[in-house]
């Protein structure tokens, strides 16, 4: 799983706006000049949060005749939903951020250090060599 892909969502609903709007927006659909009035925000802010909130695909949209109207992807956002828990009960998720396994990291703080120091330094040395 791609830990990007939850960056990318979790960074859009990390706006205390964004995040109400997507939780009203999963009752009905909304115009901007709606959410402009329920916010008290212009329409060039409101724009630009549903453009945030669109590009990692939070927010359907539908036009009828002149209106645009968004709703809350609510089927996309279960689905992150429940990818994050997977991802969150997966050994693997550690061997891609930390670069090892779980297992092989010591419960004790410093040790752990130790072990965490060593793969740093290996990995900056890798690095260096790959790079010339």
């Amino acid at each position: 799983m791609d830990v990007r892909r939850f960056e990318n969502i979790f960074s859009a609903l990390s706006s205390p706006l964004r995040l109400q709007m997507v939780l009203l927006m999963s009752k009905r659909p909304f115009c901007v000049c709606e959410l402009e009035n329920i916010f008290d925000v212009t329409q060039p802010a409101i724009s630009q949060n549903i453009k945030i909130l669109k590009s990692v695909n939070l927010l359907n949209e539908k036009k009828n005749k002149q209106w645009v109207f968004y709703s809350t992807n609510v089927e996309f956002l279960k689905s992150v939903l429940n990818d994050y828990s997977k991802l969150l009960e997966s050994e693997s998720t550690f061997v891609e951020i930390a670069g090892l396994r779980f297992q092989d990291l010591p419960h004790d703080p410093q040790e752990a250090c130790k072990v965490l120091e060593e793969k740093r330094i290996s990995f900056s040395k890798r690095n260096t060599r790959e790079n010339d």
